[in-house]
């Protein structure tokens, strides 16, 4: 199993995570050992195994019949394949039968052996089960029973379906167990409507649904977005059929709400299960702690989580990591420290999950305290078990950028028997998807099927949102597909899908994907509503981003800050301040703080409307509310102030920004000397350009546009000065430098040696842009309305020449440079090619 390159190796100095791995070996015990599987052939292993729960009675069972009955062993050879492969299928499901009606705690056993044949043997196992010559009324019964079991182990549902009609038909009765099975198993596979007509038919004609049979036909509608057909379940169970819903029924409903964006009935829910006397449990808190995390509701989640305490449960490591990352997502890594200490002192034990979370806040706000907590988590390994202990430290060196590390660990774990997770998995596929390595991360897919660990939601989260970043949309548009054939959870993937199509610019496969959501009845849940209405904002679809905010507010969708910020700063683009302003209120009244970026949103806003009074308004209320103006405040006023033409304000505005102690960056210098520039101050600009590079600011190729600019319009003399000091700074020509000559021999009346410098570039497959296309145009006018224009102006006309070479040069051999590091696989594209196969392997 080779993978492929990863991550660019650091040097070889040994990393002391990779010695934990002999300890995760020496602590790796046998008590995920399933006995059943020495029966089983290797390819079964993993996917047929008897729960735990039923594992000690069945092997009580097995060795009091294997001291009693030597035909036992005959039995169990013939089913688990110790005949020769000539012995006649019907041999073996009659021997799976014995051992079935030997004790009744071996019937999930000999289930499990005859699931091992299947589904080569399905077409048999269908013909000796129905077989009219088979026995006694009774026998034949427990051989539908048995074909009935091994299906649904096998996750055969439709023949599943074909034994259970020909159950009813010979006048017997399914077991509970039996159908609730094949509940999981339809709704799984996204078959609805046939699991609502097996619930129908146990309705009629029996067995009458247990407790068991209602949660499961209530999960599997809240999975498919069904709510309100599973909230009506809830009241019919006790109302019609007796049966009285436990806190389990409250927790699933919950949950589902919850998950699709319905957090308001969720408590209202809570309140109701509160009410009819069903004690909530720490799943139930987790459930709603999570929620309010998520939606960045981080003081009514602390109130929820010490309420806890109040009511004698005692939170987990789940809770605490529901509560760590609500404050690492939101940029609180104090409090998701003291959340993190606190869980320590609590005597409870942080998983992978912690580490994860823990590292994500640290590596996107580093925050030092944070990245200590990263290292605690990370070596608290030996006081959990192996698999977590392994998947610690794959995501310990994922966040490391170690990704070939991170994959040798795996693969010696897997090479040397220890316990592997999908957790572990998915830390690397996304990693490798962040890192743009797509082959790398379906690799590791097919490397998971291979060793049938069942792939999760968040598995194919990863690899859609890794092709999204590549802008592989029809390749994620195929994974998604096959995940709604697969019955997962989709509400996360679908928000994925439709946002990146917004950024890809592509509106009609963005609207398609919100009409899909809607078609297979996912309910959008906030984040999904966010990024649709963030999409419509950033293509300047105002009015169908509003449309769309007000439904989201109508289902109960309380949007946050960048939902608001976003349509605010489409009405600010589309010049509509009045709108802008008024959302800015509602924001207030709704119970949110307007933050630094709305009211640089509203500031950038009334810039652009030339509305300087209204700005410096606004920015003493953005003061007397707490906030603290920042560099991109102070660089939209300045910049507006410039615009103007008004040098004074723009300097009042810089020396305030400097009396606040906010650093300037590279967009005010550029700013500035911009301005400075245009209004010919090209030794002002230069002393700028000294007081960049003293303060340790790089120039960018703005700067040095904006310069080249101001140089070709001012005095040769000075002008070739500061040329000298922009060429000894290593400047870097682009598209944009080409253009800012090729115009400037237009404005001088030289568009002769435009066209010249032009065919030029062309001739070396230089890249043009618009701009640089209607530069050419305005040349070629210039040229037709009077052929024999000339210009007396030598002296420029050679310096700009002289400027043109000095850039094309540059350029040149820049792009010289580039040329001998082309991959040579150019056009290698192994997963579009396949991504059906790959998937379909799962």
């Amino acid at each position: 199993m080779r993978l492929l390159a990863a991550a660019a190796r650091q040097p070889n100095t040994p990393h002391p995570l990779l010695a934990a791995l002999r300890r995760l070996l020496s602590t790796a015990t046998s008590s995920s050992y399933d006995p059943t599987a020495q029966f089983l052939h290797p390819d079964h292993r993993r996917v047929l195994s008897l729960p735990a729960s039923l594992r000690h009675d069945a092997f009580l069972a097995l060795a009091r019949l294997l001291k009693i009955s030597p035909q036992c062993h005959l039995a169990l050879h013939a089913v688990s394949g110790g005949f020769p492969s000539s012995t006649p299928l019907a041999a073996r499901f009659a021997a799976a039968s014995r051992l079935a009606a030997s004790a009744s705690a071996l019937r999930p056993f000999a289930a499990i052996l005859l699931a091992a044949l299947l589904p080569a043997a399905s077409a048999d196992l269908l013909s000796w089960s129905s077989s009219s010559s088979y026995g006694s009324g009774r026998a034949h019964y427990g051989a539908l029973r048995l074909a009935l079991h091994a299906f649904l182990a096998a996750g055969m549902a439709a023949e599943a379906l074909h034994v259970l009609a020909r159950v009813r038909r010979s006048g017997n009765t399914p077991s509970l167990s039996a159908l609730a099975a094949l509940l999981r198993l339809l709704f799984r596979g996204g078959e609805v409507r046939a699991a609502w007509n097996v619930f129908e038919e146990m309705a009629a004609s029996g067995p009458r649904p247990s407790l068991a049979i209602f949660n499961a036909m209530i999960l599997g509608f809240c999975h498919r977005g069904m709510l309100r057909l599973a909230s009506g379940l809830l009241g019919v169970m006790e109302n019609k059929f007796g049966t009285v819903p436990d806190v389990c029924s409250y927790n699933i409903l919950i949950k589902g709400h919850c998950v699709f964006g319905w957090s308001g009935d969720a408590f209202k829910l809570f309140e109701e299960m509160c009410r009819s006397g069903r004690e909530p449990t720490v799943v139930t808190y987790n459930i709603l702690v999570d929620v309010l995390c998520h939606e960045g509701r981080m003081a009514e989640a602390r109130r929820l989580f010490d309420e806890m305490e109040q009511v004698g449960i005692k939170a987990n490591t789940i809770t605490f990591n529901v509560l760590i990352d609500g404050y690492a997502k939101t940029g609180r890594m104090d409090e998701a420290s003291t959340a993190y200490k606190e869980m320590k002192v609590r005597g409870l034990v942080p998983d992978s999950c912690t580490f994860n979370i823990l590292a994500a806040g640290a590596y996107k706000f580093g925050h030092k305290a944070a990245q200590l907590l990263v290292h605690d988590c990370g070596m608290s390994g030996s006081h959990i078990s192996a698999a977590e202990g392994l998947d610690v430290l794959v995501c310990r060196l994922c966040w490391d950028g170690r990704l070939d590390d991170a994959w040798e660990l795996l693969h010696g774990a897997i090479e040397q028997g220890v316990p592997v997770s999908v957790a572990g998995f998915n830390a690397l596929i996304a990693a490798y998807s962040k890192e743009g390595l797509h082959e790398a991360a379906f690799q590791l897919y097919r490397i998971m099927n291979k060793l049938e660990l069942a792939p999760s939601t968040h598995t194919f989260n990863y690899l859609i949102m890794g092709l999204c970043h590549q802008g592989r949309l029809d390749e994620a548009q195929l994974v998604l597909e096959h995940m709604v054939s697969k019955g997962y959870c989709l509400s996360t993937s679908f928000t994925i899908y439709l946002d990146a199509s917004f950024r890809e610019g592509d509106a009609v496969r963005a609207l398609k994907c919100w009409d899909d959501m809607e078609k297979i009845g996912l309910q959008p849940d906030f984040i999904a509503f966010s990024a649709y209405v963030n999409g419509l904002c950033r293509l300047d679809y105002v009015n169908e981003a509003y449309q769309a905010f007000f439904e989201m507010t109508t289902r109960g969708l309380v949007p946050n800050n960048i939902t608001y910020n976003s349509i605010i700063s489409a009405f600010c683009r589309a010049g509509n301040m009045a709108e802008a302003l008024k959302l800015q209120k509602q924001m207030r009244q709704s119970g949110l703080v307007p933050d630094v970026y709305t009211s640089n949103i509203l500031i950038d806003g009334l810039c652009r409307e030339g509305n300087l009074n209204m700005v410096d308004s606004l920015l003493l209320d953005m003061c007397s509310n707490g906030l603290i103006p920042d560099t991109v405040t102070y660089n939209t006023i300045i910049n507006a102030y410039c615009r103007a033409k008004d040098m004074n304000g723009a300097m009042n505005f810089m020396n305030k920004m400097f009396a606040a102690g906010c650093e300037p960056d590279i967009f005010t210098y550029n700013i500035w000397m911009h301005s400075l520039c245009s209004n010919h101050m090209l030794n002002q600009a230069g002393k700028v350009l000294d007081e960049l590079v003293a303060r340790g600011c790089a120039p960018n190729s703005v700067t040095y546009n904006t310069l080249m600019d101001g140089i070709c319009s001012d005095v040769r003399d000075r002008a070739m000065i500061l040329t000298g000091r922009l060429i000894k700074m290593a400047f870097q020509p682009n598209t944009i430098t080409l253009n800012v000559f090729l115009s400037h021999f237009c404005k001088q009346g030289f568009g002769k040696r435009a066209l010249m410098w032009a065919e030029k570039l062309r001739e070396d497959s230089f890249v043009f842009d618009d701009a640089t296309r209607n530069i050419i145009d305005w040349a070629q006018r210039e040229m037709e309305n009077d052929p024999q224009a000339s210009n007396e102006d030598i002296d420029r006309c050679l310096f700009l020449e002289f400027l043109m070479f000095m850039t094309y040069e540059t350029m040149h051999n820049s792009r010289s440079s580039k040329a001998t590091h082309v991959p040579t696989n150019k056009g290698f594209d192994p997963v579009g090619s396949n991504m059906i196969k790959i998937l379909d392997t799962g």
